[in-house]
């Protein structure tokens, strides 16, 4: 648990325009996922969805990166206990991806530094991404020997086709945001430094909007396959918390701890990593 344990590490504000912006607070951890911040995050997404005097929500955070995945370092100490903290992660992250997938608001992830894993998962469950310019996308799973989560297989494949989809989480490399941006996994690119207004205009356009008609919208554009993310998502957290206990995991963890590249299919080293 980060040092921010005491305060909240995602934060909701409310303001008179009808824009929710919650802000994900926990710099010195990169606003890494684990169960505290799943349940925050997803407290403030399902609080802003009920509330009838907000119309769209943005989603800004605080520090280097928007979101750079799950909290890996929880890993290191947990031993065989890994996934089971993996599951109880998911019982948090998988019904917040859907919030956020689901809402009846406009939602807008205005996003900034390098993000990965997880965090890829949640800025797409958004309807819009803008994105600072410096930004870059890193799928991260497969140098840790691990399966994607937060919807990742969903969106991934939803937004860029299977085989382009497959080629990023597989090859794990490191996309800019231009690159993105031509992919389709980004809407728009902010001025440098801009971001964070940015993305809050364009969630205020669509706030003054029609909201019964937006939310409308909405589910018609996204129920051809809607059905399928409750299913995905709980088989990519069962998935993950299988592949958290393979000799290739405990390679690909050693590896980043050690700030080498892993030597998968080679004997692991011994033993878990505590």
């Amino acid at each position: 648990m980060s040092d921010a344990t005491n305060e909240r590490r995602a934060q909701l504000d409310v303001a008179p325009d009808g824009v929710a912006t919650i802000t994900l607070r926990d710099p010195q951890q990169i606003n890494a996922i684990d169960d505290e911040m799943a349940a925050q995050y997803r407290a403030c997404v399902e609080e802003a969805n009920d509330r009838d005097d907000v119309g769209a929500i943005v989603t800004l955070a605080e520090g280097r990166s928007w979101c750079m995945g799950g909290a890996v370092a929880r890993f290191v100490g947990l031993g065989d206990g890994v996934p089971d903290f993996v599951r109880a992660v998911g019982a948090d992250l998988n019904p917040l991806v859907e919030a956020l997938h689901r809402s009846p608001k406009v939602t807008v992830a205005g996003v900034h530094g390098p993000i990965a894993g997880a965090g890829i998962g949640l800025m797409l469950a958004h309807d819009h991404v803008v994105a600072d310019p410096a930004a870059s996308l890193t799928a991260a799973y497969h140098r840790l020997g691990l399966t994607p989560d937060a919807g990742v297989t969903y969106f991934l494949v939803r937004d860029l086709g299977y085989r382009r989809a497959l080629a990023f989480a597989l090859a794990d490399e490191t996309w800019d945001a231009e690159r993105a941006l031509a992919a389709g996994l980004l809407g728009a690119l902010s001025a440098a430094g801009a971001v964070h207004a940015e993305a809050r205009a364009l969630a205020a356009r669509h706030a003054a909007g029609p909201r019964t008609a937006n939310a409308i919208t909405k589910r018609l554009l996204r129920q051809v396959d809607d059905a399928l993310l409750r299913e995905q998502t709980a088989d990519e957290i069962a998935s993950l918390a299988e592949a958290t206990t393979t000799a290739d995991f405990r390679e690909g963890l050693h590896a980043m701890l050690e700030r080498r590249a892993p030597a998968f299919g080679a004997a692991a080293p011994e033993g878990a990593v505590r």
